[in-house]
């Protein structure tokens, strides 16, 4: 009778082990295995020294059993552990290169001037001027299917003096006005061109005189040939004229040579 009730017993614990699996947590389950085969082990201590082998060898039977469950319940519970991956920085943000600033120019005005001289072949009258650069505020270029700075404009003073028409001299001081529309470098290979015209007014002229209007149309290349700035070379037509009772004019193909320059 007391066999079959411990047998019961150790069916009812494994039956109650197993029910609990999903409800408790490894280290329970570890602590109430423990515990159960303390049992065990206490009761074959007790039936080896009573003699009964009997009882003693299904109490091993059973130990082993128990084991055998625990060790295969423990595998099934024991959720591998994925290996740690150390956390990969960042990559370094790259460092910001600030664009270098546009060269203010010789004296920090950012003016673009140009400085040219040539001569009138007509009269043989030299020609100088002084020009300032100016952009284009209206984006003309992009009217003509260019680029937004294909134009710009020179306005300047000059000096003339030579000869004229009808074998007199001439001597005058005009104001210049110019615009200028830059061409696509890959127009001409790479070569740098451009086509202007403009007109001019003497402001002092031969005889302490002003007037009259003259102009110019010219066409030009241009390029760095290690002159500190763009130097550029024009072929064109122009007329002078100085506002005297003689009305002096120089006329005539000209060639002017310049330089620009930042100031």
């Amino acid at each position: 009778m007391k066999k079959s009730i411990a047998l019961l017993v150790a069916v009812a614990f494994v039956v109650t082990l197993a029910g609990m699996v999903f409800g408790r947590t490894l280290d329970e389950e570890r602590g109430a295995v423990r515990a159960y085969l303390k049992v065990i082990d206490a009761k074959i201590i007790k039936y080896r020294a009573a003699g009964n082998t009997a009882k003693m060898k299904l109490l091993q039977a059973d130990k082993a059993a128990t084991l055998k469950r625990w060790a295969k319940l423990q595998a099934e519970m024991t959720v591998p552990t994925a290996p740690r991956v150390a956390p990969v920085p960042p990559p370094a943000p790259r460092p910001v290169v600030a664009p270098a600033p546009a060269p203010a120019g010789m004296f920090g005005m950012g003016l673009n001037t140009s400085v040219s001289l040539g001569y009138i072949a007509g009269d043989s009258t030299m020609v100088g001027r002084v020009d300032l650069m100016l952009d284009d505020p209206l984006a003309i270029g992009t009217w003509l299917g260019l680029s937004a700075k294909a134009v710009n404009y020179r306005i300047g003073l000059g000096g003339a003096n030579g000869n004229a028409l009808h074998g007199l001299t001439i001597k005058a001081i005009p104001l210049f006005v110019d615009g200028i529309l830059n061409m696509p470098a890959d127009w001409m290979g790479g070569l740098e061109t451009y086509v202007g015209a403009g007109v001019n007014y003497t402001l002092y002229g031969t005889d302490s005189t002003t007037g009259t209007y003259g102009g110019q149309v010219f066409a030009g290349t241009q390029g760095d040939i290690g002159m500190g700035g763009k130097s550029f070379l024009e072929l064109g037509y122009q007329a002078i004229r100085a506002g005297d009772k003689h009305k002096r004019s120089a006329r005539g193909l000209s060639v002017m040579f310049g330089q620009q320059i930042m100031l």
